[in-house]
């Protein structure tokens, strides 16, 4: 019996290094400084990177998802734009300074409304409302920087989403 608790201990562990949270997360790369947590959800995979200096990059992934930055919104924007990464289309967006949105975060860290980066990879275009987000509240240029930084680095291929 003790030795079935060691090999099982054992899987665990070496499945925890091929199949860690970067497997998991699409391969996604954190710049120094940044931490990343699983959260729960329902019926998606959800998960927060967080930096020191406060930035929280909300991730969310999953069938029901639907497109966070959505082109139908525009309006809502400062700026939209889609650029293939990993073969992959990826929307970004920008909400407008001053708008508050759905997208505002609860802890905003007494932000003004606005200056939310959404970016979605929706899936192959079968299952439209099939997506990868992420969100971010951002306070400055710097946290915008380093939020597309690591953003870009996340391949749909790498893992489940």
């Amino acid at each position: 019996m003790k030795n079935l608790i060691l090999r099982l201990a054992l899987l665990f562990v070496l499945s925890g290094q091929l199949f860690g949270s970067e497997r998991k997360l699409g391969g996604i790369h954190l710049l120094e400084g940044y931490s990343m947590k699983r959260e729960r959800a329902a019926d998606a995979a959800a998960w927060t990177i967080e930096g020191k200096s406060g930035l929280k990059i909300e991730f969310e992934a999953g069938p029901n998802e639907g497109s966070w930055a959505d082109p139908k919104e525009r309006n809502q924007y400062a700026w939209y734009r889609e650029q293939t990464i990993h073969g992959y289309v990826a929307r970004f967006a920008l909400v407008k300074a001053g708008l508050k949105t759905q997208w505002e975060p609860d802890g905003d860290r007494g932000l003004p409304p606005g200056n939310v980066l959404l970016v979605t990879f929706p899936s192959d275009g079968k299952t439209p409302d099939y997506t990868a987000n992420f969100s971010a509240k951002l306070a400055d240029q710097q946290e915008l920087a380093d939020t597309l930084l690591m953003v870009a680095t996340f391949d749909p291929s790498k893992g489940r989403f």
